[in-house]
């Protein structure tokens, strides 16, 4: 369901490490939270475009998560939506390894 700014939230479960990750790159790059989600979200969209390109990045489902709810513009909401359906993958783990792929991309570099 869409906020007062229009954005969708979804309750995604982040792993402690993948939540530090996040917050120290969001600290470092972004004035916001939401800003991040979305800019993350759309980087992993244009890198990973189609569901048989996606299904080996996904977070694994055998760790420890913590729910934190994630908003985001709904376009890429929806662009999540159809990548998840493509690939039959749950909604939840494609959004949470969506929204740490810059995080993730900059411990890499």
């Amino acid at each position: 369901m869409p906020n007062a700014q229009g954005r969708i939230s979804n309750l995604i479960r982040f792993s402690a490490d993948d939540w530090r990750l996040i917050d120290d790159y969001v600290k470092s790059n972004y004035s916001r939270k939401y800003e991040y989600y979305d800019a993350s979200a759309q980087s992993f969209l244009d890198y990973y475009p189609d569901a048989s390109s996606v299904q080996f990045v996904m977070t694994p489902v055998n760790v420890e998560y913590r729910a934190i709810a994630v908003y985001l513009d709904p376009d890429i909401h929806e662009a999540l939506v159809k990548l998840a359906n493509q690939a039959g993958l749950s909604l939840g783990r494609v959004i949470a390894t969506a929204v740490t792929h810059l995080a993730r991309s900059s411990r890499n570099d």
